[in-house]
């Protein structure tokens, strides 16, 4: 179903564990909250370098942001700033856009039926949010070169 919000991959990476947890060596620590919706995710980051080692979440909020936040968890090693930067403009882009000239990001298509519904598109966005901002509060540069 293109139009349902909580389709099945939803539901599934929004029940995915894995990730969400504290993280006893993180480099990092930012909790951010969205005021209108009550969402609060909590974004744990190792860092080696540049990059990320691993991603660790608590989110207390709608499935969502905890789907996002679990799937933003499982893809993030590897990033460095620059590279969460450009898949956040990227999903925003998608999210706000009312067709297809900003395709979603390939792995991020089950957001897709979000896209509709403008005041849930924060619930989307809070994890990479949370994530950029304990990244910039590391010292890791959003530097594209």
């Amino acid at each position: 179903m293109k139009d349902d919000l909580y389709a099945d991959p939803i539901i599934t990476w929004a029940k995915d564990k894995t990730h969400e947890r504290p993280l006893s060596n993180a480099d990092i620590s930012v909790r951010l909250s969205n005021p209108l919706c009550g969402d609060m995710v909590t974004i744990e980051i190792k860092c080696k370098g540049n990059s990320i080692v691993k991603i660790a979440h608590q989110v207390r909020g709608c499935l969502l942001c905890k789907a996002s936040a679990a799937h933003l968890a499982s893809l993030a090693a590897g990033l460095d700033a620059h590279g969460l930067k450009e898949i956040y403009d990227a999903l925003k882009e998608a999210l706000k856009s009312s067709d297809d000239d900003h395709p979603f990001p390939p792995d991020y298509t089950m957001f897709a039926p979000v896209r509709a519904h403008k005041s849930r598109h924060s619930c989307v966005l809070l994890p990479y949010e949370a994530a950029i901002k304990a990244l910039a509060a590391q010292g890791v540069e959003n530097d594209p070169t």
